[in-house]
């Protein structure tokens, strides 16, 4: 009676181990963007990466066990002008054949405020990687989904994107403000 009262326990204690451990929610890819401008001579140029993939596990009872993994597919840059499109993947600026991904790993999650969170991460862009902080709000939805937005700005020379003329002057911005919102499914029950 003894031991299989402790193989009881022993049942509880693992299962509510594993209901703490909520798995990440899925990211819907066709309702979600990441969107970038950049300035170009004074002008704004905008553009998103078309293809990503983001693994989110946000406890909003307890932010501080949250975690956020963002990748990115760098040949999916577009403009909407192919050309600028070539030269933004090429060598000397994303280099997407030898770093065809940039990604953001978290390292510590705060609540700040209701649906409202300072994500602390890696960011790594052409295997260089800077600690950032970037900003999120959630928003639940109705069916169950998670909206997941926020703004943040990268520093071009951070990360030796872009090179010889167009880093004189102002031909191009240093700064490149990034806009994201990614919808995640519902949380598995």
């Amino acid at each position: 009676m003894f031991r299989h009262s402790r193989l009881a326990i022993f049942a509880v204690l693992l299962a509510a181990a594993g209901s703490a451990l909520a798995a990440p929610r899925p990211l819907i890819a066709a309702k979600s963007r990441i969107d970038f401008s950049v300035k170009e001579m004074g002008v704004s140029v905008s553009g998103q990466f078309r293809k990503f993939d983001a693994k989110i596990d946000l406890d909003p009872a307890r932010p501080e066990n949250s975690t956020a993994e963002v990748s990115v597919d760098i040949a999916s840059l577009t403009t909407g002008d192919n050309d600028a499109d070539a030269i933004a993947v090429d060598k000397p600026w994303l280099n997407k054949i030898e770093f065809p991904k940039a990604s953001f790993k978290s390292t510590s999650v705060k609540g700040l405020a209701a649906n409202r969170y300072e994500v602390r991460g890696t960011l790594t862009i052409r295997g260089k990687s800077r600690e950032i902080v970037v900003p999120l709000a959630t928003e639940p939805q109705a069916d169950g989904t998670l909206k997941a937005s926020g703004a943040f700005s990268v520093k071009r020379s951070d990360f030796a994107i872009g090179g010889g003329e167009w880093n004189e002057g102002d031909v191009v911005a240093d700064d490149v403000p990034v806009k994201f919102a990614l919808t995640l499914g519902a949380a598995a029950p």
